[in-house]
């Protein structure tokens, strides 16, 4: 009996050990494992690999996975959450034990969660925290345990949990709180991130620094470390630059570059600060390969005035910046470089009343070259320039097949495209500066990589392009208006523009060479006004330190003068090929082709050898002091067609408490000979003074005529309304 009693026992005892052997290995096998390859990374690297920041998943969270387990980061974690963790199989049978003795007892207790149990949870999709829900992560537990190292789970559970603030996972958490790796932890550093994976959100060390400090001190005294160090987290920027366009991945971008542009930025911004200047912006391109090396969105992004905003792509008033392709339209149209314009007094008011500035500075530099007045940033020839090439139409037309996004039509911007009065992004500014810099040929910027397949298109003509690069590289044509400009002197030649936008909003300093096209904005982001600087000391200190730090290491060259160009002696005052009566200071080298010598006209020349010029230039004239060169003829036409040109005909003209005296006093302009011209209205009063007429305005239509000896006139009806409100002033085209 004995025996029988004992063979059912060890028989029962069998069947039970087998039984609870088949739970605890074969069980598992009726759910599913959980699949617990790392999470997708939203981390963004530049072109060498380093990390720049992180893009929002689709969650809007922020991740990178860890490569390796660190242990300092795996010790505190098994300390505060999983004691046993290295000698149980993902169930803790004890845990279970005393939180069900707990339970019966009416006690609080412990939970019984292991950390295998848990990433079983963090890899499921969430569902209701049910019995059927845990017993099925706790199979799962086991399953993942009989199929992974317990390194490999502590990294699965670290590369999924949540460490508040938009941060998933160690690695993003630890670069957010300590600006580190997870890698470079400190033991303290490390226990405060595994204290926080249970509550996140009441352990977050921002919000509840006195909470994530007790219990970082909590394990920390378990682990026998020392716990006087301070919290030591703070809120680390780690948002990827502008340029990832929320998707991770490698960027074109060079980190230590750009932190060495940001570095001058800072300290140029440092020393316009009294000039009320707070915000700058750089984009590099790599004119070779198309590449953005630098996208610097805003040297201070921590500023209180729109820091956060990014300057390389917000449109902004263009200045002077885009003068080049309008002076290229010029040269497609049949000019050249050495032909003649005047640069004289001519204001041009606008449909709402407002007159238009004339240059920049007031100073008119009479008969110019067009090489002169594009390098001297000249507005009146600047907007000729326009008007020859075809107008408005035809340079919106330039623009956006440069790649510039400028919204409305023609008619909103008219001759004012030529001095600025569109928006334009730094980025489009630097696209369009780099086509020039390969001489007309266009190759997409990019900045990521790898690199879309794309080949340079030919999109202006090279000899054209190559004239603007000569032009804006010329030091001796620009020294009429900027004088030696450090900021532009490199010791290779390097082609630069500069511009100044409506009262000092904006500032620009656009340059290449053949590697590189460097384009800088500085000024505001919330709009104020800063004091009385230009693209020359403004952006281009930046402009000037950027290109010098490219190249350091790089030798620079310019672009490839094309064959069909070759240099001929000119007289600059007619722009023909200079002949034995031009004086020895107005000769001068350009870079023509064989067409345009053969086409060149006879310059008209007086017995004295003076340059001839027309009645327009007559108040120019009178004070240049430049006799000996040139030789006025008053009566001589203009060669324009007669035409009132202000108040030009359909104009509307608008009384204005906000212009100087009410805006009733119109100074009137025509193609007539100035000097032999009189005015004539029936509805208006005309007066004279200082040698110039005036309409005195009232509202209503009028019919305005202006006549000439012999028998030249002229003819504009326009209308004149009256506005009590204050409209803007706008002032650009500055260099």
């Amino acid at each position: 009996m004995r025996a029988r009693t004992k063979k059912y026992l060890l028989t029962s005892s069998a069947i039970t050990i087998a039984g609870l052997a088949a739970v605890y290995y074969l069980l598992p096998f009726c759910v599913s494992k959980p699949d617990i390859a790392p999470p997708t990374s939203t981390a963004v690297y530049d072109r060498h690999g380093e990390l720049l920041g992180y893009v929002a998943g689709a969650d809007d969270y922020r991740c990178e996975p860890l490569r390796q387990l660190p242990p300092q980061l795996a010790r505190a974690l098994v300390a505060i959450e999983d004691n046993r963790f290295y000698s149980h199989g993902g169930i803790d049978l004890i845990a279970i034990t005393r939180a069900l003795w707990h339970h019966l007892r009416g006690q609080q207790g412990g939970g019984a969660s292991t950390i295998t149990m848990q990433v079983a949870k963090l890899y499921n999709p969430p569902s209701p925290r049910t019995w059927r829900t845990k017993l099925k992560e706790a199979l799962q537990a086991r399953r993942l345990e009989m199929s992974h190292s317990k390194e490999e789970l502590l990294l699965a559970y670290l590369n999924r949990a949540d460490f508040s603030n938009l941060c998933r996972g160690a690695e993003c958490a630890a670069r957010f709180y300590f600006g580190c790796s997870a890698a470079e932890l400190t033991p303290a550093q490390a226990a405060l991130l595994a204290g926080m994976v249970q509550a996140p959100t009441r352990l977050n060390p921002l919000r509840h620094p006195k909470a994530a400090l007790a219990r970082r001190n909590r394990i920390l005294t378990d682990l026998g470390e020392d716990c006087s160090a301070p919290l030591g987290a703070s809120a680390h920027p780690i948002s990827a630059p502008p340029s990832a366009a929320g998707h991770p991945g490698k960027l074109t971008l060079d980190a230590e570059l750009q932190r060495r542009v940001t570095t001058i930025a800072r300290q140029e911004l440092a020393n316009l600060r009294e000039r009320n200047v707070s915000q700058a912006a750089v984009v590099v391109a790599d004119n070779r390969t198309g590449e953005v090396l630098v996208a610097l969105p805003a040297a201070h992004p921590e500023s209180e005035r729109g820091g956060a905003l990014n300057g390389t792509s917000t449109p902004r008033s263009a200045g002077s910046t885009l003068k080049p392709f309008i002076f290229l339209m010029a040269f497609e149209h049949g000019d050249y470089p050495g032909t003649v314009v005047a640069d004289i007094p001519t204001q041009y008011r606008s449909a709402d009343g407002i007159q238009a500035p004339g240059n920049y500075n007031d100073r008119y530099l009479g008969p110019i070259s067009m090489r002169q007045a594009l390098a001297c940033s000249q507005n009146i020839p600047a907007m000729q320039a326009l008007d020859r090439a075809g107008g408005a139409d035809k340079a919106l037309e330039q623009l956006r097949k440069l790649g510039f996004q400028v919204p409305g039509t023609a008619a909103q911007y008219g001759l004012g495209l030529a001095i600025g009065n569109a928006h334009v992004t730094l980025t489009e500014l630097v696209q369009a500066y780099s086509t020039l810099a390969r001489n007309g040929c266009a190759l997409p910027l990019q900045q990521r990589l790898p690199l879309q397949p794309a080949t340079a298109t030919p999109l202006l003509p090279a000899i054209h392009s190559y004239r603007i690069a000569h032009i804006l590289s010329d030091r001796s044509a620009r020294a009429a208006t900027f004088g030696p400009a450090p900021a532009l002197s490199f010791p290779y030649r390097v082609a630069a523009k500069t511009g100044t936008s409506s009262n000092y909003r904006d500032n620009w300093c656009i340059g290449f060479t053949a590697e590189y096209t460097v384009g800088v904005w500085v000024g505001n982001f919330d709009n104020t006004a800063m004091r009385n600087i230009s693209g020359v000391s403004g952006a281009g200190p930046i402009f000037h330190r950027v290109l010098s730090l490219l190249h350091e290491h790089t030798p620079a060259t310019f672009p490839e003068q094309p064959e069909q160009l070759y240099p001929l002696e000119i007289d600059t005052r007619t722009g023909t090929a200079a002949t034995a009566q031009t004086p020895a200071e107005c000769r001068t080298t350009e870079l023509v082709t064989a067409d345009e010598q053969a086409a060149m006209p006879t310059p008209k020349l007086d017995e004295r050898g003076r340059a001839i010029l027309d009645s327009s230039y007559a108040e120019w004239y009178a004070g240049a002091g430049l006799s000996h060169l040139y030789a006025l003829e008053s009566a001589a036409p203009s060669g324009r067609r007669p035409a009132i040109l202000i108040p030009s005909p359909g104009t509307t003209m608008v009384l204005s408490p906000a212009l100087p005296r009410n805006g009733r006093f119109a100074e009137l302009r025509s193609t007539l000979p100035a000097a032999t011209t009189t005015w004539h209205c029936d509805t208006l009063p005309i007066i004279q003074q200082g040698g110039k007429w005036y309409a005195v305005l009232r509202p209503g239509t009028h019919t305005l005529r202006a006549t000439a000896p012999p028998d030249l006139s002229a003819q504009s009806t326009f209308h004149v309304v009256e506005n009590r409100q204050s409209p803007q002033h706008k002032k650009s085209g500055q260099p």
